[in-house]
């Protein structure tokens, strides 16, 4: 049981930084930001990428904030 009370304190915490970072910033603010720090690790050291999986993370996370984005134009 100790195990299920940790994970669940785990859950609220990921759940609250996702609202805090949501408050700070609009929607359109946090695309601009992920795009540009997408921007700067695809560029990298000359032709080799730095992290592939950070790369593919941002790439995931812009795709949620476009969904969120489009979720909010269908509502008007």
């Amino acid at each position: 049981m100790a195990n299920a009370k940790q994970s669940s304190k785990k859950a609220p915490a990921k759940a609250a930084k996702a609202a805090k970072t949501t408050e700070k910033q609009s929607l359109p603010e946090q695309l601009a930001a992920k795009r540009a720090e997408l921007l700067t690790a695809q560029q990298g050291l000359g032709s080799t990428l730095q992290n592939p999986h950070h790369i593919k993370a941002l790439k995931k996370e812009i795709a949620r904030i476009l969904t969120k984005i489009n979720a909010t134009k269908g509502d008007k």
